[in-house]
């Protein structure tokens, strides 16, 4: 018995280490799981960016050398699934007996490598990493050339080490929830491998997968955005062009797009990361804060002579020699007046011009969720010129970048209210759980609803029968402003360049896409075919009549048909519907609920009620395939 203690002594004290050492390199394995870098997917599912794997299959000879199971599941593979030369692997496991690691399959695709998995764990119950996979994972991405600017793009840095990393975009702003983990696992098992150790603990299941990006962007939108943009971009020769779309009582962004006719040494978004002169674009944001500061009304009136202004021994024309005379407010927006514009900014001190601009929100970034918004270029009143305010009233010496052009164009129209852009919608677990949810956040009140409301009349007229005719729908209520802005450049302002946009939104009595275009130095034979009535507005009409084909919305009040809340009743008799109603007096929804499940197209005229209708009331509708109706 005392020889005995002593040995224990030895074994358990003395030597304890060097036995725990020959224990734990029996039974403990340690091995890592890289999971996958999380997807970016557009709002309804579809993967912008997402993750091509290839799988390398490797043995632990060791653990499956002499185990019986693990031998039978290698034949398995070998035979009805990958060819790993299993004969010869079987001849050569002897002398690989001291070894851990040997590779007997590369470059498995994911399907073929799911096949296996489940074959050693459910077949074998091969628990104990025998068989086991090492992952090669390339990013991927859908339409490169659309989506970059946004989606980003993910690369090597200093601080990456040997896994890739988010380097610019949504891959970068989000890379912490993206980014994939890896996770060092132990196992402690008995040397016949069917049973665990009492020892040994469970850990729990955490995946080493990325979360989910899911982007507010809508693919279909992208599309027909890209689309319209990119035929403008090559009709003018324009230098750059882009195009964005926003809900304007959220600051959801829809769409974007950006089309260069130089190679960018960088990748930018121009969106976000460049900075323009907005022109008269920027016209609405200054009467809308002389209309809520109570400095200018709609009944008021401005003499803007012969077309040109002297302001600090500076001389101020208007962009078309056409504008003359008293100009009511309206008018001034309407016929894009420089003079009127500085006639309305001269009932304004500095500070409060100043304030106004801050309270639209272009003293500071818009804080939009992707890296590397710029700083709008202001200067603090103090600094101005006594000809400073005159010229930013009309769209000069203030820069800003298209994202906050847009968004502090959407609180002009959508009540006053100044909106956070944002462009990722959720982030989810690839169990579908949401971790995290962004919604729209209020900045702060900019103008009342009162002035909005007055706004949106005005610029819906200026589409109307002013310079934005171009962006005109029949049947549609659209509102917006153009604007031609010159370039600037170090000896002054470039001749005869010049940036062509327009900014707009529909339906202009209830706002629900506000797009903005922007074509840098669009090239034309005729002189007024660059400015942005003729180069911008359409792209805008353009865009504006697939978006209300691809959502079918209706003239007049905005309503939405085949949106997933929206549930039409069948015809209320029981007998099928073989002559055609007495439409008359029915709203254009009333109608489009009676014929929408005959199949039969409806045109639709006017706003309001049904007042004519063609074919008349009891006409047999067997080969009608079409019905007019005119709404008064």
């Amino acid at each position: 018995m005392l020889i005995l203690i002593i040995r224990l002594f030895q074994v358990q004290v003395i030597d304890h280490k060097e036995y725990k050492k020959m224990l734990d390199s029996q039974v403990e394995a340690t091995y890592s799981i890289v999971g996958n870098r999380g997807k970016i997917l557009d709002f309804r599912g579809k993967p912008l960016a997402y993750n091509s794997n290839l799988y390398t299959i490797a043995i632990d000879p060791t653990r499956v050398y002499n185990f019986e199971t693990a031998m039978n599941a290698l034949e398995d593979i070998d035979k009805n699934h990958i060819k790993i030369g299993y004969r010869e692997l079987k001849k050569t496991l002897p002398s690989l007996s001291e070894s851990k690691y040997k590779i007997i399959a590369k470059n498995v695709e994911e399907d073929k490598k799911e096949e296996v998995e489940e074959l050693i764990k459910e077949k074998y119950k091969l628990k104990h990493n025998e068989i086991f996979f090492q992952k090669k994972s390339n990013r991927e991405y859908y339409r490169k050339e659309i989506f970059s600017y946004l989606v980003g793009l993910t690369g090597f840095t200093k601080k990456s080490e040997d896994s890739k990393t988010g380097i610019f975009g949504v891959e970068r702003k989000y890379n912490e929830y993206l980014r994939a983990r890896k996770i060092t696992k132990k196992d402690i098992f008995t040397r016949s491998r069917f049973m665990r150790l009492p020892t040994a603990s469970d850990e729990l299941e955490i995946s080493a997968n990325g979360k989910n990006i899911y982007l507010t962007i809508d693919y279909f939108l992208q599309y027909i955005l890209n689309e319209e943009v990119k035929k403008q971009f090559d009709n003018t020769r324009a230098e750059m062009g882009l195009g964005l779309v926003m809900d304007p009582n959220t600051g959801r962004i829809l769409a974007t797009s950006i089309y260069n006719k130089r190679p960018q040494k960088n990748l930018k978004n121009q969106i976000i990361q460049s900075q323009y002169e907005p022109g008269s674009t920027f016209k609405p944001l200054i009467v809308a804060a002389g209309m809520e500061e109570g400095l200018i009304s709609l009944k008021d009136t401005f003499d803007v002579g012969e077309g040109k202004i002297i302001r600090h021994r500076h001389t101020i024309r208007e962009s078309s020699r056409h504008t003359k005379g008293v100009l009511s407010t309206e008018e001034v927006l309407k016929k894009s007046s420089n003079v009127g514009m500085v006639l309305i900014s001269d009932r304004f001190n500095n500070a409060t011009f100043e304030k106004y601009l801050e309270d639209f929100g272009l003293g500071d970034k818009t804080k939009v969720d992707l890296p590397g918004e710029l700083k709008p270029y202001m200067q603090h009143y103090s600094k101005w010129d006594g000809l400073k305010k005159n010229t930013m009233a009309f769209g000069q010496g203030i820069a800003v970048t298209p994202i906050q052009l847009a968004t502090a164009f959407s609180s002009v129209i959508n009540g006053g209210i100044l909106y956070q852009p944002y462009v990722v919608d959720r982030i989810a677990g690839e169990d579908g759980i949401v971790v995290r949810r962004n919604t729209p956040q209020k900045v702060r009140n900019v103008i009342s609803p009162k002035v909005s409301q007055e706004m949106r009349t005005m610029l819906e007229h200026v589409v109307a029968d002013g310079t934005g005719k171009n962006a005109a729908i029949e049947g549609y209520r659209i509102g917006g402003k153009t604007g031609t802005a010159q370039i600037s450049s170090k000896g002054g302002y470039l001749k005869g360049e010049y940036l062509a946009s327009f900014i707009g939104f529909f339906p202009a009595n209830n706002p629900q896409y506000l797009m903005l275009f922007m074509f840098l130095k669009p090239q034309a034979d005729i002189y007024y075919n660059k400015f942005g009535g003729a180069v911008a507005a359409p792209v805008f009409k353009a865009v504006a009549k697939r978006i209300i084909k691809y959502n079918n919305i209706l003239p007049g009040d905005v309503e939405y048909l085949g949106d997933s809340e929206m549930k039409f009743p069948e015809h209320s008799s029981n007998e099928p519907l073989v002559e055609m109603p007495d439409l008359v007096g029915k709203s254009a929804r009333e109608v489009l609920k009676i014929l929408g499940k005959l199949g039969i197209e409806v045109e639709i005229s006017g706003t309001g009620l049904v007042d004519s209708q063609w074919p008349a009331k009891d006409t047999a509708l067997e080969k009608i395939n079409k019905v007019k109706i005119h709404l008064k």
